[in-house]
């Protein structure tokens, strides 16, 4: 029994709304995960488990509504919002190359990019002696 086309639009409309929102908060932004370095592991992590909490959602409110054209849009959005990430994910951020093989097994290792510089900063006092916060 499933709902009228209109309204079946709507509710897969929504329904990848969801999937958006659902992915939106469980990974970083796309440009935070290209500032990366190409293959980040945590970045991996977060995609999946995003992916997986969409999947079941899609599932779940596809069989309550018996609808089977809000599963294919949820179902769609779910793999456009993976695909999306993974290809942030491991694009090299240099010179905008896709990493494949064992370039992105290495990706985000210690062999593939050195550790960054550490800087000596001076320390920092919010209110310097002789100011007018002086108590």
């Amino acid at each position: 029994m499933a709902l009228k086309a209109e309204y079946s639009v709507v509710g897969g409309l929504a329904l990848a709304t969801m999937v958006f929102a659902i992915h939106q908060n469980a990974t970083p932004t796309q440009a935070d995960i290209q500032a990366l370095p190409a293959g980040t592991p945590d970045v991996d992590a977060a995609e999946r488990r995003a992916t997986w909490i969409s999947a079941g959602a899609v599932s779940l409110v596809s069989l309550l509504a018996k609808d089977p054209t809000m599963f294919v849009i949820g179902s769609g959005m779910t793999i456009a919002m993976a695909l999306w990430t993974r290809h942030s994910n491991y694009t090299e951020s240099v010179g905008g190359r896709f990493l494949s093989g064992p370039q992105s097994s290495a990706a985000g290792t210690g062999t593939a990019a050195g550790a960054p510089e550490m800087t000596q900063t001076e320390p920092y006092e919010m209110f310097a002696a002789g100011s007018d916060f002086d108590r």
